[in-house]
């Protein structure tokens, strides 16, 4: 399958939004309740918020894309880490998000290797991510990229909590 990856821009903002409220209800909504699922995708996914990133510098979006559009993107930032990650200069890898139709054809791998080059070249030690425990195949993928676990904590969407991984990888 032949893509590109490039920085996202503020005309991908609805593309990215749709993906994301998309891939998040797929992972989660068997577990959560309908009306906190409903709040929660227009609070997390919210185009302004998403523009308004990539416009500000806050965060950095990198998408995979190929002529039908949108396949894929993932958001690097600098943001309050949890206590179980020692490093002080670390970027979060906020999200990375396939669409399901093109699992399997290496979008995750090379979305994750564009924002990891980021993150060195931006001068960070490491990065860390959440991951829903519950999501061994995600886990299994970051683990084969260099992650360790390091904690755990809940994720609240809505009332519900869900236990997340928290993993980190140093960069030599």
């Amino acid at each position: 399958m032949n893509y590109n990856i490039r920085q996202a821009r503020s005309e991908d903002v609805d593309a990215l939004t749709q993906l994301g409220r998309k891939t998040f209800a797929l992972a989660y909504g068997a577990v959560v309740l309908p009306s906190d699922m409903e709040s929660h995708l227009p609070k997390v996914f919210n185009p302004e918020l998403v523009r308004s990133e990539i416009s500000n510098s806050t965060a950095t979006y990198y998408v995979a894309e190929n002529e039908s559009g949108v396949l894929g993107y993932a958001k690097l930032a600098r943001s309050l880490k949890p206590d179980c990650v020692k490093d002080e200069n670390v970027a979060e890898l906020v999200r990375l998000y396939v669409d399901p139709g093109v699992y399997g054809k290496g979008i995750g791998q090379s979305l994750l290797e564009a924002v990891r080059r980021e993150a060195v070249e931006s001068g960070f030690s490491g990065w860390w991510l959440r991951v829903w425990e519950k999501n061994h195949a995600a886990i299994r993928f970051y683990e084969r990229h260099g992650f360790q676990w390091v904690g755990s904590e809940p994720y609240l969407i809505g009332v519900t909590a869900n236990p997340v991984a928290l993993m980190f990888e140093g960069f030599e």
